[in-house]
């Protein structure tokens, strides 16, 4: 399968919002696309998505990852996986770190990151929303250290 990882804005809202929501990842974006966000798209479709928050020179956050369904196991979600970890380390941030379902910390442990208990976070990242929220609480919380 011919795919192609782009930079998203405005004008795909629409579509990243739907990926968003079928996945069931969290809340539409309603504000600002950042320039960190990216998609794919395959046969004029956007089919899969990936955005991720700098936090200084220090860590990036990976905001949302989502591959529609029918496009999944076709290497679309490792490509955006491994564009934003190579975004991350051109930008000499070592860290990532996210939280996840646990049905799909196998998926990243397979890349590279681990399972992280939130007391064992670095200072910095302990009180991020992603971690502190009582939503995400029944997240896995992942971190990746990469040189």
């Amino acid at each position: 399968m011919n795919f192609k990882i782009q930079r998203a804005d405005s004008r795909h809202r629409k579509d990243i919002n739907r990926l968003i929501v079928d996945a069931k990842i969290g809340g539409l974006i309603r504000g600002p696309i950042t320039r960190d966000s990216f998609f794919v798209r395959v046969d004029g479709k956007i089919v899969g998505f990936a955005s991720m928050e700098f936090i200084g020179e220090q860590a990036a956050i990976l905001q949302s990852i989502s591959v529609e369904r029918e496009y999944r196991h076709h290497g679309i979600g490792s490509a955006l996986i491994e564009h934003r970890i190579n975004l991350a380390k051109r930008r000499g941030v070592r860290t990532i770190a996210f939280v996840t379902m646990y049905y799909h910390f196998n998926f990243y442990k397979r890349r590279g990151f681990k399972t992280c208990p939130r007391k064992n976070l670095p200072d910095f990242l302990q009180n991020y929303p992603q971690f502190a929220a009582q939503r995400y609480k029944k997240c896995a919380v992942m971190v990746g250290v990469f040189n």
